[in-house]
């Protein structure tokens, strides 16, 4: 499987986009997915991706942000919570296996 990009996004880009970060680096390296993973605020999500080109995004700020089209936007919260986490799992996978 080709690298993946996953572009992950939050408020500040700080604390909840890091730590979706991990989660997603430790998930993946499990399922055999070599991603790069970069991080922003939702305030530079459509530049970002316009410059990185993410094969998905995970807003952990809601679906309705602004995105460059045809880029899948999950939303994260859940990988934080654990509560719904397993579908999220879901969704994210079957978008990047499926690119």
């Amino acid at each position: 499987m080709n690298e993946k990009r996953v572009l992950i996004c939050c408020a500040n880009g700080v604390a909840t986009s890091t730590m979706v970060s991990m989660k997603c680096k430790k998930k993946f390296t499990e399922q055999g997915i070599n991603a790069e993973i970069k991080t922003c605020t939702s305030n530079e999500i459509k530049s970002k991706a316009q410059s990185f080109k993410p094969d998905i995004i995970i807003s952990n700020v809601g679906k309705n942000i602004v995105v460059p089209e045809g880029i899948p936007v999950v939303y994260g919260v859940n990988l934080l919570s654990g509560r719904g986490a397993d579908e999220t799992w879901a969704e994210i996978l079957e978008v990047l296996k499926n690119q």
